[in-house]
């Protein structure tokens, strides 16, 4: 009897140590610390004034691109007037805490190719920049503030778009109106975009700006439709799941791939009860979004989206038919579903702002030998930075952590696992725990 508890205790032992090893190898990515500025922020994110934000930009009437930019009450124009003056006001409060943001309200030409335009103009659109304390890279969120019914061309009629996209503008309303009074290392800069329902406009001319200007983008999110929860024609419900949308041609380990990794690791940090579903296309069919120009001129860029759509609401007459609800109202909101994916975006962006610059030059240094141990190396960012290893198998969606190098030591790291069975990965951590965007080993 003794003999058996003996052999079970060691037993149990050696278990127990296997166990020890395997979680100490193979942590989930979210057993990082939440970092106690980032929660603060997001428990900032207020239900009631996502609402309010809402209901103000429904009672221009229409937000439409052509829609009048005189009427002091309707149409863009005071639409694009009520954005930067929110945002101007936020600002005022930032003296003595942060750089003060920037509100500019920037004008482009459409119409001059015709297209879902019948006249030439000069489209407004809105820019805020919360300038970071370092300032060495930005990341951008954006939304449009145009709105539209079943006709494109109709830039008068009640075109209110609670959702489409109110919802993502009352995202970056949030954002800046939290990020005011929060100091960042990186900037980060909201736009407020027009011409989406003519064709990408105004984030077009964002995106090739940016890169006439050599803007150090280091990530784009771009937040269309993120309110509705409820499926039109099969009912289905899914308030607590977001899709992030990511393109890549060059495989699964892209730059916007690894950006909608990241986002998903945020959210099961500091959003756990909101799932973020990876979706591995640019955009939905027959579709695209703001995110798409920047994407072509090179930069990483992804889409945020509700699960589940209504096409009851979007691009619709506001009527009932039938009894049916139809048209874009807040009645088709759901407030509490929009408030985690904004909390989502404030989380991620206030990571992002705080992590150092990822690693470059990710290789495998015995990439030529014949062994079954992997050996990683990376040009090092700066002394005072730790690194954290990423593997997972060839198959799976989703990184695992394999080890950390702790800062000032050679930036290197030899892990047991054969480099014919993994993908290896790289990244930066503050002395906070904000890591960086994940570096792919390439080789």
């Amino acid at each position: 009897m003794m003999r058996f508890s003996i052999i079970s205790f060691l037993f149990a032992g050696i278990f127990i140590m296997a166990v020890s090893c395997q979680s100490r190898v193979h942590p989930t990515l979210q057993a990082h610390y939440p970092d106690p500025v980032i929660s603060d922020a997001v428990a900032q994110v207020s239900p009631d004034s996502i609402r309010t934000w809402i209901e103000e930009l429904v009672a221009f009437h229409t937000r439409h691109t052509l829609s009048t930019q005189t009427d002091p009450e309707r149409g863009i124009g005071a639409a694009v007037r009520y954005i930067a003056s929110r945002c101007e006001a936020w600002g005022r409060h930032s003296e003595g805490v942060r750089p003060a943001p920037r509100v500019e309200v920037i004008y482009y030409t459409v119409g001059e190719e015709g297209g879902r335009y019948d006249r030439v103009l000069k489209a407004p659109q809105v820019m805020v920049t919360l300038p970071g304390t370092k300032a060495e890279r930005e990341i951008l969120l954006s939304a449009h503030i145009d709105t539209r019914v079943a006709d494109v061309m109709d830039s008068t009629a009640f075109a209110p778009g609670a959702n489409d996209d109110g919802s993502g503008l009352a995202c970056l309303l949030e954002v800046v109106r939290i990020l005011s009074v929060v100091p960042l290392e990186q900037t980060v800069k909201c736009l407020f975009v027009s011409g989406e329902e003519q064709g990408l406009d105004g984030s077009r001319y964002m995106a090739a700006r940016a890169k006439a200007e050599g803007w150090p983008i280091e990530a784009m999110i771009n937040n269309d439709m993120i309110g509705n929860a409820v499926a039109s024609g099969t009912g289905m419900k899914e308030d607590h799941k977001v899709r992030v949308f990511s393109e890549s041609r060059s495989g699964e380990d892209s730059n916007p791939r690894q950006l909608a990794r990241y986002i998903k690791e945020t959210a099961g940090i500091y959003v756990p009860d909101q799932e973020v579903k990876l979706i591995y296309r640019n955009d939905r069919y027959r579709r695209s979004g703001d995110h798409t120009p920047f994407l072509r001129e090179g930069f990483t860029a992804v889409r945020m989206s509700e699960y589940c759509e209504n096409y009851d609401r979007t691009h619709q007459d506001v009527r009932t038919e039938n009894g049916i609800d139809y048209g874009d109202l807040l009645s088709g909101v759901d407030i509490p579903s929009l408030t985690r994916n904004i909390r989502i975006n404030l989380a991620t962006v206030m990571n992002l702002a705080q992590s150092p610059a990822r690693p470059e030059n990710v290789r495998i240094a015995n990439a030529r030998e014949l062994e079954n141990h992997t050996v990683l190396a990376w040009d090092p960012v700066n002394p005072s930075v730790s690194y954290e290893i990423l593997f997972r198998e060839t198959d799976q969606p989703e990184w695992q952590v394999l080890g950390t190098v702790a800062a000032g030591e050679a930036p290197s790291f030899q892990c047991p696992y054969s480099k014919d069975n993994y993908f290896f990965a790289v990244r930066t951590l503050s002395a906070t725990g904000n890591p960086s965007l994940a570096a792919v080993c390439r080789n």
